[in-house]
This record gives C-alpha cells, sequence and structure tokens, in this order.
C-alpha cells in the first residue's frame, strides 16, 4: 500500500507540473492598462547585446541638440558588454537617438545587484519616472513591460515577495530575454529591475527564453546614486 500510495502521490504531482507547465505555454500575458509613463520606457542596443530599460533622471537640457535633454536610463548589468559599450535608444514613439555611454555597471557577481545606468539623449517630450523603495505586500499586483517580442508590450503580475539575504524581488510571472532591463512598476513608480529568471521554453523560432518567474533587482540599492546625480 505505502508502494501504490507514493506511486498515486509522484503521478499527481506530475500531473500538476505537466498542467503548470502547459498553462505556462499557453498564457497569454494579461495586458496591464495604458498609462503615459510607458512612453519613459525604452529598448537599447550596442555591441550585440540589447535589452530593456527606463528613463528615470533628467540631468541637463542638451546643448546640441535643440528638443532633446540628457538623461539616464535605468536597466540592468547583463545587458551591457563592457563600460565602453555605446548605445541606440529607441523610444516607444519611434524616435532613436545613438552614442548612450555607460555611467554605472554593477558587478554581476551578486544577480540581485544587476544595476546599469545609461546616459543618453532623451526626447524632451520624455518624462522620467520616478522610482521607490515602498514595501510591496505579497500578492500586491505589479507591471512589468518590457520589449523581448520586439515590441513594446505591458502587462500585470502577482508580487511574490523580496528575499531575506538579497533584497531582490520575485515576481509570479513570466517574461522573454530581451525583457530584462526593463522595470517593475508599484503604483506608476519604479521599484525594481527586470533581470533573470528559470529558462522554461525558446520563444518562438529564437534563441530567447521565456524565463520565469521573475527575478529583479530592488532599486532601494541603486537608490542614493541616482538622487544625488546631476
Amino acid at each position: 500500500r505505502k508502494g501504490v500510495s507514493m506511486f498515486k502521490k509522484c503521478f499527481l504531482t506530475l500531473c500538476f507540473c505537466l498542467f503548470s507547465v502547459s498553462s505556462i505555454f499557453a498564457q497569454s500575458w494579461e495586458a496591464s492598462e495604458e498609462a503615459n509613463y510607458h512612453s519613459s520606457i525604452i529598448k537599447l542596443s550596442g555591441d550585440g547585446y540589447s535589452g530593456s530599460g527606463t528613463v528615470i533622471k533628467f540631468i541637463k537640457d542638451s546643448e546640441k541638440y535643440e528638443g532633446y535633454y540628457i538623461g539616464w536610463i535605468l536597466t540592468a548589468s547583463h545587458v551591457v558588454n563592457s563600460k565602453e559599450t555605446k548605445f541606440r535608444i529607441f523610444f516607444k514613439n519611434g524616435d532613436v537617438t545613438k552614442n548612450g555611454v555607460v555611467v554605472m555597471k554593477k558587478s554581476e557577481s551578486d544577480s540581485f545587484n544587476d544595476f546599469a545606468l545609461i546616459r543618453a539623449l532623451i526626447p524632451e517630450d520624455i518624462k522620467p519616472m520616478e522610482i521607490s523603495t515602498e514595501n510591496i505586500p505579497i500578492g500586491e499586483k505589479v507591471e512589468m513591460c518590457g520589449y523581448g517580442t520586439g515590441s513594446f508590450r505591458h502587462w500585470n503580475a502577482k508580487y511574490g515577495g523580496e528575499g531575506a539575504d538579497h533584497g531582490g524581488h520575485m515576481v509570479f510571472s513570466w517574461a522573454i530575454q530581451g525583457d530584462s532591463g526593463g522595470p517593475i512598476i508599484y503604483k506608476g513608480k519604479v521599484v525594481g529591475v527586470i533581470c533573470f529568471g528559470m529558462g522554461i521554453k525558446k520563444y518562438e523560432d529564437t534563441q530567447r527564453f521565456i524565463v520565469g518567474p521573475i527575478y529583479g533587482s530592488n532599486v532601494e540599492r541603486i537608490q542614493q546614486s541616482i538622487v544625488e546625480a546631476s
């Protein structure tokens, strides 16, 4: 009987896992509501690397290009090849700027400190998003944004909590490689950066993976640097 009971447990566990995986494969991301701050979320590309990011800081007006300002973009460190990388920045409105430079690239040895800051030319109608270190209740709704599919998308997800030792976020959702660097948003403010997750399946016919759950770095680790920027 013990053998039969164990078999049943294993069988039910396998069925649950198969159901969960098939649900993930069939999942269509629940789109979040359109918001004005979505214009601040960008796609970046440089040295063969690409990812997503968010305009989070006005630095100064551009002296060379009318209609633009110099600002900072928050992204993930692992989408930056080196500190010498020059980036092209793609905005939701179709605008593209060049020669974005790396201001900060955190060490990737700590996956929950996976941050980079890019100094770039920003169209003057793009308003930087605010950052926040507010505690998020487990089970609360958060918003994710990125360009993993090649075009901008935004979706709702459930907050899974913050790691006890590393302070990183966990979100019960899935993303696509290329969403890395995109924001984790709570109450309209950036609380974290999409960093990594367990690879589940290749996305369509590409070499990129769907990942889930999503792990993110907490902006609290970089807040002071952003606030003090001038």
